[in-house]
């Protein structure tokens, strides 16, 4: 029975990363400096495709971070280690929110524009906290 405890984490720890894997294949989306409006448009369903696989990563990331800190808390009988965890996330979405906000505003004459540099800013922030939730506990 001891063993059956211990070989569910590896198998739930093998099983996320068989999802990680392929979203690190990421789509390069490129965009020409004088583009038509039908270049643009198709560039921007890029930039979807590839928030859609970040945001998947993330998701990923918070689940196996969640799952290993009530592991810890369980093991530890420390139950305030999640509520932080969980408060920072809640922050960083909001975070995102309001930074990727402004620089849309910053462009919004030009919607297209806008709307461009809302979604790369969306990229590279939740990147950068997947990055950090990538870190070792």
């Amino acid at each position: 029975m001891i063993r059956n405890k211990r070989l569910l984490p590896c198998i739930l720890s093998a099983g996320l990363l068989i999802f990680v894997l392929p979203s690190y294949s990421a789509t390069t989306c490129n965009l020409k400096s004088k583009s038509d409006i039908d270049v643009i448009k198709s560039y921007i369903r890029c930039l979807d495709k590839v928030l859609d696989k970040t945001k998947q990563t993330q998701k990923i990331w918070i689940q196996k971070r969640e799952f290993e800190l009530t592991k810890i808390a369980r093991d530890t009988s420390n139950n305030k280690i999640l509520a932080p965890f969980t408060q920072s996330i809640l922050d960083h979405e909001k975070y995102v929110s309001d930074s990727c906000k402004w620089r849309y505003l910053l462009k919004l004459p030009n919607a297209l524009d806008a709307a461009i540099e809302y979604k790369q800013c969306e990229i590279k922030l939740i990147e950068q906290f997947t990055t950090a939730l990538k870190k070792p506990i």
